[in-house]
């Protein structure tokens, strides 16, 4: 039996982690041919996990921290069954916002708990069966450190979307009934290698490449992995987040070079966006940053950026910066942002909010979800923008199938899923080195790619001083863009991705090689991502 071990499903969402488990699992029963779950943690206080039809599957007790607790297992059906953990104290697995709304103390205690659970729900579930685990970052890596030394174990492989850890002392690990000596390291997820089989999987060719090569990753966020994941790591792209939303014929008659169904359908999409503002009154948990009544309904270029804020990830403040440069130069162009809050919450994008307000004609925020007017926006908009500081995966495909370019750094696997125009003046000497890695020179364009010059003197200096965040300290009287843009790193991230808008604005205005980026770029997902084909890259591995 095959189960995917994670802390995180789409019942407990948080990031893009969720939105694999709701695909990956049950692609991989499909093409297996063998029977395929998922364990997770019961997440009682988050309503999508609360709320589910459930059946009993069976309890038992875990010795954990010199007592013991009990844990019952219940099942809910679908292409690959969840069973979720589910412990009678309630104090486990008690994040509200997402599942990683607790301290990091008890993140990490909750992890140990789970991992050693899930150990012997294995025995409940299927007694005697030969089990294989696909373990999804460090909180599910736990199941190995539970394991380690055991005569008998489930064969156990670690998938990595992030290269987030956590510090595991010996003696943590020992009070919680663990036996650190069999798995030596001062990580859970150095301890977690050694337990483990070959390879380590990721979600996309790049970002296999990033953890070991990118200076970001390989000097900052993980330095402690890289040398050991150099020899190992596997990228295995994902598939797309959605489904085609373009009719197939306005395609088909676009790439005969009859453009205008197709930018019709887009202007369609985006008066229904607009509809929604004229209609949406703001509330106290639905604010609106910018003025509705003032944001442009003209037929200036429209940017849209999405996804949950992580100031350490996601690349807000470099949009914020680079749109409000473009701006103040005098360009007309329209921004559309929806963040969803992280752990920073609404104080932490005040420099997003500050924006609207200065430019109100141009900016508008939605830093909730706002379902009336997101889908409209997305497939009306001319260009989405992730300027990712780093990006496992990303959300180009979700663009592209919606019917929107997009513009993307340079890193992991935006770099894989958009084609630059090699003309275009964005494309500079560091973007043509990362792309002779991932694209054919003969390769049509689909959008635009960016990343700063290679070897900035400050570089690994200036990703310590992002990534420590300092703008966050009580006594800081800055905000997250004024704190950074300090750094010769990120003003240069700024002035890359500046170009990059002013390029889209150019190609906006020739209508017909708009329409040839965008269908070439859908054809490039199309062809390039499935998750048959991902399931089939860990089955090659774990499959037997």
């Amino acid at each position: 039996m095959i189960a995917f071990v994670s802390y995180e499903t789409e019942f407990a969402p948080s990031g893009g982690i969720a939105a694999v488990l709701a695909r990956l699992p049950g692609r991989v029963a499909a093409c297996a041919k063998t029977p395929t779950v998922v364990f997770t943690p019961f997440h009682h206080r988050i309503g999508k996990t609360a709320n589910l039809p459930l059946t009993w599957a069976g309890s038992f007790g875990v010795p954990f921290d010199g007592r013991n607790f009990v844990v019952h297992v219940h099942r809910h059906d679908g292409p690959a069954p969840h069973y979720f953990i589910r412990p009678e104290d309630p104090s486990f697995f008690a994040g509200a916002k997402h599942p990683y709304d607790v301290d990091a103390e008890t993140l990490f205690r909750d992890a140990l708990f789970f991992g050693a659970a899930v150990l012997q729900a294995l025995r409940v579930i299927a007694p005697g069966a030969p089990w294989t685990l696909l373990l999804q970052d460090w909180e599910a890596a736990t199941v190995a450190l539970a394991a380690a030394g055991k005569t008998s174990r489930p064969r156990m492989f670690l998938t990595l979307h992030n290269s987030y850890d956590f510090a595991a002392e010996g003696g943590r690990l020992k009070h919680a009934g663990f036996a650190p000596h069999t798995c030596p390291g001062e990580t859970v997820l150095q301890r977690a290698l050694g337990v483990c089989e070959w390879p380590v999987f990721t979600v996309s060719d790049q970002f296999a490449r990033d953890l070991v090569e990118d200076p970001f990753q390989s000097k900052v966020l993980a330095p402690h992995l890289a040398h050991i994941l150099s020899a190992r790591i596997v990228g295995v792209d994902n598939g797309p987040f959605t489904d085609l939303a373009v009719p197939q014929d306005l395609l088909a008659q676009a790439e005969r070079r009859t453009v205008k169904p197709l930018l019709d359908w887009k202007a369609t999409h985006l008066t229904t966006f607009l509809t929604a503002l004229d209609k949406f009154v703001p509330a106290a948990d639905r604010p609106v940053w910018g003025d509705l009544t003032q944001f442009g309904r003209d037929r200036s270029p429209l940017f849209v950026m999405a996804g949950r804020d992580d100031c350490r990830q996601k690349g807000y403040d470099v949009a914020t910066r680079a749109a409000e440069d473009l701006l103040e130069s005098g360009v007309d162009a329209r921004f559309v942002f929806f963040p969803i809050p992280g752990d920073e919450g609404l104080a932490g994008l005040s420099f997003l909010k500050g924006f609207a307000a200065r430019h109100p004609r141009h900016v508008l925020g939605f830093p909730f979800r706002f379902a009336e007017g997101f889908v409209g926006a997305l497939r009306g908009a001319t260009c989405g923008v992730m300027p990712s500081l780093y990006e496992p995966f990303g959300m180009a495909n979700e663009f592209y199938l919606n019917g929107t370019i997009g513009i993307g750094r340079a890193t992991g696997g935006v770099l894989q899923q958009i084609v630059p125009a090699r003309e275009a003046a964005s494309t500079s000497a560091a973007v043509r080195r990362l792309i002779a890695r991932v694209h054919a020179k003969t390769a049509p364009p689909t959008g635009f790619l960016f990343h700063e010059p290679d070897g900035l003197p400050t570089e690994i200096e200036d990703w310590k001083g992002i990534n420590a965040t300092a703008y966050r300290h009580h006594d800081s009287a800055l905000n997250r863009v004024e704190e950074r843009m300090r750094f010769p790193l990120f003003q240069a991230m700024v002035t890359e991705l500046r170009q990059a808008l002013a390029d889209v604005v150019d190609v906006s205005q020739r209508p017909a090689d708009y329409a040839r980026l965008l269908t070439t770029g859908i054809r490039h997902i199309q062809s390039g991502y499935s998750w048959d084909r991902a399931a089939q890259g860990y089955l090659r591995y774990a499959g037997g």
